[in-house]
């Protein structure tokens, strides 16, 4: 018994760091772009926001798609 409740704090301890990853990662990129960070971000080409913006979008489906592993939806 304690063997799995060991494996069970140790994945729920992974799960939170790496939401916790992406997370900041999905804040400090959005921070980026938003007030006077925004007309930076506009003079760059089509090519580099529409990256930069699939990269934001990516971070937070794959934060989703961990809690809904973890919730077992």
């Amino acid at each position: 018994m304690a063997v799995s409740k060991l494996i069970m704090v140790n994945r729920t301890t992974e799960l939170y760091e790496e939401l916790r990853k992406l997370i900041s990662y999905v804040q400090a990129q959005t921070s980026m772009i938003s007030g006077e960070g925004l007309e930076n971000f506009c003079n760059h080409s089509d090519q580099i926001k529409s990256d930069y913006l699939w990269s934001i979008s990516d971070a937070a489906e794959r934060a989703l798609t961990l809690i809904d592993h973890a919730s077992g939806a």
